[in-house]
């Protein structure tokens, strides 16, 4: 074939093939190729690319954006089995050459053929993608320097890198790593990795130039856990594993700097002493270690353990010098806007959902057990990557009172507020109901029902007057700032069923979220008593709203704060112009004028 020799020829041949085939399965199309002419085209597609693979950019690029997808849409048409096999083997092959510009089909790769092991990352595919591509951005981006990465113990925050900077020696096999953490022996296992990973053979068929032979053994010009060297490295040494307690004075990298794990445990994560040591020797002395002239590229894992530990600290850092926003693509992330850094905090259970953000690792079932048998501060820090300290949760099970059974009132009817949403979305519409409760010649409020749902305040006339009805509810206080609507709605709802005892009162709120959960935060504690942990489910409205309240968290650190802040508007609207003691009401009566 005449084209091997002009690379501009291949090139434009198989995007000439790749655009007929996709033409042909657009739903417009309508002179379909049979599948027999597209199988003879796919293996002249593969000739072709065979012929054009070294040129590796663009054949990995060509792969990644228009072969694999075809190949994937094939094997799904396509029920003929000869057909299959030829696609499934292309299909890997593609991936191996998307392997040398994309981290990803690296490690898709390297797993393929290897189905009676564990993968690694199929699994975790979900919440590991937008670290896969930030881990190549580290190594390809110039313009790329930092990486925070947390996630709880065992979701996949060392291993990845380890594979990340033995495909980073696929790409430029000159530079140097320096690897830090507290453990000696992990970060020693660690290099170890590395140096297995370069040895192994999906490695050496993804960077044939780099493929490891046993018999040559100036492959490697040192090689122990510790430091090791490749020939073709221009500094010392290619790798540095250090602990954080090592002198690291002589160690030069200029690749990358993993700072991974640094406590054993939580209390160590809470001597503010030693995150002050490690944040300032981190800027001092590690960051320090990148080659001069050069801003340093630094990858930062772990799990949080407490509110002002070393990741913590280092994330505070990165706010206040780089504004963030949330990544389209990937969850969990945030990209600053300049695009030089990103930080990754992957909970166990998904903020908005409360399921297993990784349920082949750990069910949802799994997780709130889990839950329910740890301290909330640790939780929210350690599982969630909320960093938290036990004092800030201002509404924490064992800041409130509690009861574990309804006590019964000589007081009739029950007393609410809402918190409405404008629509349905990020917010909650809260709705709490309170039994009024005399003891000792004072009244208490007891948290006996609530409405607790992300569902637009249009949608919830008929549940709010179903709960009026249902709770006998006296008094009705309304946040009108969000919508005027709803108490003329409500009230004439109530009016058609005949019902006349629920007096309504609209509250325009110009105080902010914050201040006034602040401001009524002793009269939550003082004044109102909640049902004790675990008497409603997770999923039910009593269930979300506590969930919401206990992991309320004053720092700022909360996706929302609508059950705190429907509870300080009952405590200033209802508590608080209602302390006048007030004599008990005949059921009797009530129902002669119902």
């Amino acid at each position: 074939m005449n084209n091997k020799l002009d690379p501009h020829k291949i090139k434009e041949t198989i995007e000439e093939i790749l655009s007929l085939l996709e033409r042909n399965f657009k739903f417009s199309y309508v002179e379909k190729l049979s599948y027999e002419n597209i199988y003879e085209m796919m293996q002249d597609l593969f000739l072709l690319f065979k012929s054009f693979e070294k040129y590796v950019k663009e054949c990995g690029l060509l792969t990644i954006k228009r072969y694999i997808p075809l190949l994937d849409l094939l094997i799904k048409v396509d029920d003929n089995k000869a057909h299959a096999i030829e696609y499934e083997k292309q299909l890997k092959y593609a991936y191996k050459m998307g392997a040398r510009i994309s981290l990803e089909h690296y490690m898709v790769y390297r797993e393929w053929d290897e189905p009676e092991k564990e993968k690694f990352f199929e699994p975790r595919y979900n919440i590991l993608v937008g670290y896969m591509h930030y881990l190549q951005e580290l190594e390809c981006n110039p313009n790329f320097h930092t990486l925070i990465f947390n996630a709880p113990s065992g979701y996949g925050k060392t291993y990845p890198k380890k594979i990340s900077e033995a495909w980073s020696f696929g790409i430029d096999n000159k530079g140097a790593i320096l690897s830090l953490c507290s453990n000696d022996d992990v970060v020693k296992a660690g290099s170890r990795t590395v140096i297995d990973e370069i040895k192994s053979q999906a490695f050496g068929e993804v960077f044939p130039s780099m493929k490891y032979d046993e018999e040559d053994k100036n492959y490697f010009l040192k090689e122990t856990d510790e430091k090791w060297k490749l020939r073709t490295a221009k500094l010392q040494y290619s790798y540095y594993a250090k602990t954080t307690q090592a002198n690291v004075v002589g160690s030069r990298a200029s690749k990358s700097i993993h700072i991974d794990d640094l406590y054993p445990d939580y209390k160590e994560a809470m001597n503010k002493e030693l995150n002050s040591y490690y944040y300032n020797k981190s800027i001092t002395v590690w960051e320090k270690r990148f080659v001069q002239h050069l801003i340093p590229n630094v990858c930062i894992t772990g799990t949080l353990w407490a509110s002002g530990d070393y990741i913590d600290l280092k994330i505070q850092q990165l706010k206040r010098e780089h504004k963030f926003k949330k990544h389209p693509k990937y969850p969990y992330t945030l990209v600053s806007e300049d695009e030089s850094c990103a930080i990754i905090q992957v909970p166990a259970l998904d903020y908005v959902t409360n399921k297993s953000t990784c349920p082949e690792l750990k069910s949802t079932k799994d997780l709130l057990k889990e839950k329910a048998n740890m301290e909330p501060y640790l939780w929210e820090t350690n599982f969630q990557q909320r960093p938290t300290n036990p004092e800030s949760l201002s509404f924490s099970y064992d800041k409130l009172r509690c009861y574990e059974k309804l006590p019964k009132s000589d007081l009739i009817g029950s007393y609410a507020v809402i918190d409405a949403t404008r629509k349905s979305g990020k917010d909650y519409f809260a709705m709490p109901i309170f039994s009024k409760v005399e003891n000792d010649k004072t009244f208490d409020y007891y948290l006996k029902d609530a409405l607790f749902t992300r569902t637009a305040t249009k949608d919830m006339y008929n549940d709010i007057v179903e709960k009026i009805i249902e709770n006998h509810i006296v008094m009705l206080v309304i946040e009108s700032n969000v919508t005027s609507e709803l108490k003329q709605n409500v009230e004439k709802l109530l009016e058609e069923k005949g019902v006349y005892y629920c007096e309504i009162y609209e509250k325009y709120n110009t105080i902010p979220k914050a201040t006034r959960i602040e401001n009524e935060k002793h009269i939550i504690k003082k004044k109102l008593v909640f049902p004790q942990r675990g008497m409603y489910g997770i999923n039910t409205h009593l269930g979300k709203f506590m969930e919401n309240l206990t992991s309320y968290n004053a720092t700022g650190i909360n996706s929302n704060d609508d059950a705190p802040d429907s509870c300080a508007l009952f405590g200033s609207e209802i508590v608080e112009e209602n302390m006048q003691t007030q004599e008990a009401i005949p059921l009797q009566g009530i129902r002669e004028f119902m």
